[in-house]
């Protein structure tokens, strides 16, 4: 039997939705926990707006922050021709761009390094670049 307290906590997870994302991969879930233990706001999936070949698409890159200048991080455990052509994309939208793979999420310290990339776009107003990570 559930108590009043746990029914008030399914009916606010119900109308705001779970508070924690559904990642698609642990990698997605390691970032998504640095981001909120450095308690840098993102939006998960959220489908953003660009030029793609003359035409308007919708992306869903993994991490939108929009604190930091739109910057997006999009985890790519093994980079492909999706994430070149991705890199393209957000750069050509004058969009910061992080492609992370598995070997930046797992090196020691790789949360601090993270966050300190994450300051030096926030405080290079005008530069939109993209970026492989690599972390010092």
């Amino acid at each position: 039997m559930k108590t009043k307290t746990q029914e008030q906590e399914h009916d606010l997870e119900y109308y705001m939705g779970k508070l924690e994302p559904e990642y698609e991969s642990a990698g997605q879930e390691a970032i998504g926990r640095m981001l909120d233990e450095y308690h840098v706001p993102f939006f998960y999936k959220s489908p953003i707006l660009v030029w793609e070949d003359g035409e308007r698409v919708v992306k869903r890159p993994d991490f939108t922050l929009s604190t930091y200048n739109k910057t997006v991080i999009e985890y790519t455990p093994i980079p492909d021709e999706t994430a070149k052509r991705d890199s393209r994309v957000y750069k050509e939208n004058r969009r910061a761009a992080l492609f992370l793979k598995d070997s930046d999420i797992t090196a020691p310290g790789w949360q601090q390094k993270l966050y300190d990339k994450l300051e030096e776009i926030y405080h290079q107003h005008h530069n939109f670049s993209v970026d492989e990570y690599q972390p010092r």
